[in-house]
């Protein structure tokens, strides 16, 4: 590689000198279409045909444009049809963290106890339907009073904090200890194949049991009335572990309880490890799947680097199909839970068969990555 450059001809073609695996361990190849192309040559080399030369060369010729081709259509991400190609694209990526607090905002609990401070006498219960047409009689109010608002009340909190970094350790944790098969990736341009633990079911389910387990409505809870099991029995075994937890069980609708702030938080977090990836991928590359595309902009919205990888963890797998995947799949029924309570213990069915299958929709995605 030259700098930071992407080697292209390396990328394109693979080189001699390529990563094999993370550990080095062996692990099979994917055929190629040039094996295909090198049967027809001797074929057509044993039939002793005058153009049999010219028929193998115009064949390998073509085969070659044709996974350069193949190749670049993947690629195009940091090569073409980047931001100069798509501006409204660019545009989105700019404000999506904004309209992402907005919307946390004007569907959360504080957007119902502000209202009466932005609209006047009239407490706003339904955030959609109502605030819509207040803001139509009085757009620029509206605007200013929203914004400030949200600004002052859709901030990092030390709860919301928590909330992620705990989350996040779970995940890193049962990501270390829980068992797996030992599977492989497809190999890349540079011949680097990603090994990874599958254990996706299994985390899965062990972190939705211990997110129960810890909450009120579980064996922890102090209010028997409130467990989902209330015949199950609190042992001083079961006390003991429920202190591994809080001293006080947390809410099982704490993950809307913080939600603003936990978003807010994560914005930030998530510009912090964007550039953090950026200069790890530029100067500290896990594989030689890494480089720039010549613009710090497309960097940092694209990446720099396949395969991020500290301290053997792949960040890209952890933070997509750990974190994220367990955070959507709970929210759905901590969302609900939350409604219920709110409500006077009355079950909103629309909301639960939603986050119900939006559970198992997710559980559908752990099974079908290990298949």
């Amino acid at each position: 590689m030259s700098g930071h450059g992407y080697n292209l001809r390396q990328r394109g073609g693979g080189g001699g000198s390529a990563e094999k695996s993370v550990n080095d361990t062996p692990a099979p190849k994917p055929k190629r279409a040039a094996a295909t192309t090198t049967t027809v040559g001797k074929k057509k080399k044993a039939s002793s045909s005058p153009s049999t030369t010219n028929d193998t060369t115009i064949t390998n010729s073509s085969s070659s444009s044709n996974n350069t081709d193949n190749y670049k259509s993947g690629t195009n991400w940091v090569h073409e049809g980047g931001i100069e190609a798509n501006p409204y694209l660019f545009v989105l990526l700019l404000i999506s963290p904004f309209v992402s607090l907005l919307l946390a905002y004007i569907t959360s609990s504080e957007m119902t106890h502000t209202s009466t401070s932005l609209f006047g006498t009239w407490r706003i219960t339904h955030p959609i339907t109502e605030m819509i047409p207040t803001c139509l009689s009085n757009v620029s109010n509206c605007i200013s009073s929203t914004f400030v608002a949200g600004y002052s009340i859709v901030v990092p909190t030390m709860d919301g904090m928590k909330l992620v970094l705990l989350f996040m350790l779970v995940a890193l944790l049962l990501e270390r200890t829980l068992p797996g098969r030992i599977e492989y990736g497809p190999e890349t341009s540079t011949g680097h194949i990603p090994k990874y633990v599958d254990n996706g079911i299994l985390h899965c389910i062990v972190f939705s049991f211990l997110f129960y387990l810890g909450s009120n409505i579980g064996p922890c809870g102090d209010d028997v009335e409130e467990r989902l099991i209330p015949f199950l029995p609190v042992t001083p075994a079961t006390k003991q572990l429920c202190h591994l937890y809080y001293p006080q069980p947390y809410s099982f609708g704490i993950l809307y309880d913080v939600f603003p702030s936990a978003l807010s938080f994560l914005n930030i977090f998530g510009f912090v490890f964007c550039i953090f990836l950026m200069v790890k991928g530029l100067y500290y590359p896990s594989t030689q799947d890494s480089g720039s595309s010549g613009s710090m902009v497309k960097d940092f919205l694209w990446g720099t680097e396949l395969y991020p990888r500290v301290f053997g963890l792949d960040l890209k797998r952890f933070i997509n199909c750990r974190f994220s995947m367990t955070f959507w799949q709970l929210a759905g029924f901590s969302f609900c839970y939350r409604s219920y309570v709110l409500r006077g213990n009355i079950m909103d069915w629309g909301l639960f068969f939603s986050a119900l299958s939006q559970y198992l929709y997710l559980v559908k995605f752990f099974i079908w990555v290990s298949i």
